[in-house]
């Protein structure tokens, strides 16, 4: 039962980090609007302001390749595909997933339907058959993480391509049994890292090392969200090593005298009122620390740590940044500007093209589990067979984050969101090249 109920806080936290756009309530939504009387940058952000790439050279043209879409083809020369999106459960979330594969589908003249199974497994496995059975050419899946090698297994007999949605399809040994999309968690936490230390340095030139701690608020039970803190810390150490003190095992296990701190919302919720009880403890008892760089894994955490801050008195005085970003829009849609700063992330319906269009490969025989994004997006070094494409994470800051969301409108063709900016071609990009890790 304990690992039931982890894997289903995984899969929201994957899903609150993984889509910028859950939010009904935040200019950069799916389907929403910004509204023009918003508060708006004042500067248009150049080339630079782009996406923070695995490598140096992000933004690779993958025009007519295959598993991606191709603005210059004609997608009605094909058959119209109809897929399905089978989820564990309904959500906004889950919804923004559904809407953004919807709007890749209208694109290619296919249909994408939804359907969910309450949180029922044993339903979730039994409606892959019942779906075949449908005439459906292809499935995107998001079972409960747990029950991944069943549903992999189910599907594979049934002869249906799939793709992931947001969970990871590996087998009772660990490795990927299907090709799949996503990030790599340790380096977001490397670019918060950079990102916080670039701050530090352009806004509080004077301060001495013994005067900066970093905070880092967890939910220590669910890894994707804790490495994000260890790739920050592998980075913040590199510019001040004493940052983790002696005797350091991990970010639960941190050395004597060293200046980084763990607030744990395990205590509680995986929630913002959590995160500002668990912060503020630690706020409280180091008084010593007169700068705080806090690595919020995801929004809630960084406004619950921002907020126990400025209760503190040490406005101005803090800076944090998250993975995720439907929390900081809402705040900047409104005009709050506070010292959540920034947020790493990557936008729903960039998400889901690559997903899509997998699928697509697939039900289009253009490519097969074995070859699609192979082999330069093998990870050999983990002994993996299959392909996992990593996305690009942007950096968003309040000055930035509407000509994102313009520059996603002229991406995809559609008028997602209404920010009154306007951005250029070469601002943004949706592709990065394969980390030299991934080589062996």
């Amino acid at each position: 039962m304990i690992k039931k109920v982890i894997a289903v806080l995984l899969a929201l936290v994957m899903s609150l980090a993984l889509f910028a756009c859950g939010s009904s309530d935040t200019g950069g939504s799916q389907g929403g609007g910004g509204a023009a009387e918003s508060a708006s940058p004042s500067e248009t952000p150049g080339a630079a302001a782009g996406f923070e790439g695995y490598t140096d050279e992000a933004g690779r043209d993958t025009t007519g390749e295959v598993g991606f879409f191709d603005p210059d083809f004609d997608y009605t020369q094909n058959p119209s595909y109809k897929f399905i999106y089978l989820r564990i459960r309904n959500s906004p979330l889950y919804d923004d997933m559904a809407n953004s594969l919807k709007v890749w589908a209208e694109k290619a003249n296919c249909t994408m339907d939804v359907a969910d199974t309450d949180n029922d497994m044993d339903l979730f496995i039994s409606m892959l058959e019942t779906l075949a059975g449908q005439g459906y050419d292809g499935f995107v899946l998001d079972p409960d993480s747990v029950a991944y090698p069943a549903v992999i297994d189910r599907a594979r007999e049934l002869g249906i391509p799939f793709m992931p949605g947001m969970g990871l399809p590996k087998g009772e040994d660990e490795l990927l049994k299907n090709p799949f999309v996503g990030f790599d968690y340790y380096q977001v936490g490397e670019k918060m890292g950079e990102w916080l230390l670039n701050y530090q340095k352009e806004n509080w030139p004077d301060a001495q090392p013994d005067e900066i701690g970093v905070l880092g608020v967890d939910f220590s039970v669910v890894p994707e969200i804790s490495v994000r803190i260890d790739g920050a810390l592998s980075v913040i150490s590199e510019v001040y090593p004493d940052i983790l003190g002696n005797g350091h095992v991990d970010r639960l296990n941190p050395g004597r005298g060293g200046r980084y701190f763990h607030a744990d919302t395990i205590v509680g919720n995986l929630d913002a009122t959590t995160a500002y009880q668990v912060s503020g403890a630690v706020l409280a008892t180091n008084p010593q620390i007169r700068y705080w760089l806090i690595v919020g894994t995801v929004d809630d955490f960084a406004d619950g740590a921002v907020t126990a801050a400025m209760d503190a008195g040490l406005e101005g005085n803090v800076v944090a940044i998250s993975m995720g970003g439907p929390g900081a829009f809402a705040q900047w849609d409104s005009g709050e500007i506070t010292d959540f700063k920034a947020v790493l992330t990557s936008i729903g319906v960039i998400y889901a093209e690559p997903i899509f269009f997998g699928l697509y490969a697939l039900a289009n025989g253009d490519a097969t589990i074995e070859d699609l994004w192979v082999p330069e997006w093998v990870n050999k070094s983990r002994g993996e067979t299959y392909a996992q494409l990593l996305l690009p994470t942007i950096i968003l800051e309040y000055e930035t984050y509407q000509y994102y969301f313009d520059w996603v409108n002229n991406y995809v063709g559609l008028p997602l969101t209404n920010y009154p900016v306007q951005s250029t071609p070469d601002m943004f990009s949706t592709r990065v090249n394969p980390p030299p890790a991934y080589a062996g």
